[in-house]
């Protein structure tokens, strides 16, 4: 292993919950010795009206554009519609809508489906990148009077619905799931111990909301 990408011994805490065994693997991978402490959980909305609108309004082709920010989200966004209404139609409709996504994990769900990005977010990913990739488009899709629905990762993206809302579109919020703390907080307040005591030497930070 190049001693370039080393952790070289340090210890490294990893804030990740979903993927924490992976990523514990992949700092024993890279000569760190892992710290897990799982920084959040995702609980499903038990009754989403709006992800059942949004599946209406998306049939009856209400919608230029459909932004989806997150994987997961997208993918608990079609198992929370295909619960109460025929996934078929609306797979079709999604398929005749232009489609932006954040990034990778987004797109990669969109192409389970059968279908492809209009346009996807350039590295880091964030909410700027994505608007830039949509202005750059704009000759295709006006936001203008443009019907937008956004797709929601556990809290709103306040600057991105404004950023969308400045260039004359109508945005519709679709929340599918939110974030809590862990139901074991022992890993998480040890984890707060060792960073006061000085003895973490890293820590990975997945998603803003770890830090939250």
């Amino acid at each position: 292993m190049p001693e370039t990408i080393s952790f070289k011994g340090l210890r490294v805490l990893s804030l990740e919950s979903r993927r924490a065994p992976e990523m514990a693997s992949l700092i024993t991978t890279y000569g760190g010795v892992p710290v897990v402490a799982p920084a959040m959980r995702e609980i499903p909305l038990s009754e989403n009206p709006a992800a059942l609108a949004f599946a209406d309004a998306l049939v009856r082709g209400d919608y230029a554009l459909v932004i989806l920010l997150t994987g997961v989200g997208t993918r608990a966004l079609m198992e929370v519609i295909a619960e109460d209404r025929p996934i078929a139609p609306v797979t079709d409709a999604l398929g005749h809508t232009r489609i932006a996504v954040r990034g990778p994990k987004p797109a990669g769900v969109v192409r389970e489906l059968g279908l492809a990005p209009w346009v996807a977010a350039a590295e880091p990913n964030t909410w700027r990148e994505l608007l830039a990739a949509i202005d750059a488009k704009a000759s295709e899709v006006p936001l203008r009077g443009a019907h937008v629905a956004v797709q929601e990762y556990g809290v709103s993206n306040p600057e991105l619905v404004e950023g969308l809302r400045t260039r004359g579109a109508m945005v519709t919020s679709v929340p599918v799931y939110r974030w809590a703390l862990p139901e074991d907080l022992a890993p998480l307040e040890r984890a707060v111990e060792e960073l006061t005591a000085g003895r973490i030497d890293v820590t990975l930070v997945t998603t803003a909301t770890q830090l939250v």
